[in-house]
């Protein structure tokens, strides 16, 4: 079971800045990032950075944040009623570079050795390499379908708690 939290504030500020991948193996769905800030209800600001074009609040709006540990992964407007979840809308990349050059390499790195040394160990590194990759690929993708459902659900729970009205609550309420 994933560990949910969301907390309840007015957006502070929304800052959008373009994505520039600096490093050859850092690949992002989405071209957009948004930084927000949210002042709790209690005083307390939270910056959250999100890879997306997606924002359903501006300055002032107040919001329920969803956050799955230290991420924000759903951010619902109480005053227009439209929520997004960011799994949903910008998914990570079920491949990428860097794993497919490690598949290319392995893929020629064990056809070349059963070519010299023939036998069962470079021919299992090849059949790994071919059904490793789209395993790796199918986890992927059934993980991520799995979370995109956990995140709906709790996103519906923190509504329903966030409209029961609790003295002395923390800022940072768990979904139960």
């Amino acid at each position: 079971m994933r560990d949910f939290r969301w907390v309840c504030g007015q957006v502070a500020e929304v800052q959008r800045f373009i994505n520039v991948p600096r490093r050859w193996y850092e690949q992002y769905p989405a071209r957009e990032r948004r930084e927000l800030w949210i002042a709790a209800d209690q005083g307390p600001e939270f910056k959250f950075v999100v890879h997306t074009s997606l924002m359903p609040a501006r300055r002032g709006h107040r919001v329920l944040a969803l956050l799955m540990g230290r991420d924000l992964v759903a951010l619902h407007n109480l005053q227009t009623g439209e929520s997004v979840n960011y799994l949903r809308s910008d998914p990570p990349l079920l491949w990428r570079r860097c794993e497919m050059v490690a598949a290319v390499l392995a893929g020629v790195g064990g056809t070349a050795a059963f070519a010299v040394v023939g036998g069962v160990v470079p021919l299992g590194l090849v059949a790994t390499t071919l059904i490793g990759a789209p395993g790796a690929v199918g986890l992927r993708l059934l993980r991520q379908a799995l979370a995109r459902r956990a995140i709906d659900h709790a996103l519906i729970e923190a509504l329903r708690q966030a409209r029961q009205p609790r003295l002395g609550h923390p800022v940072l309420r768990r979904v139960k």
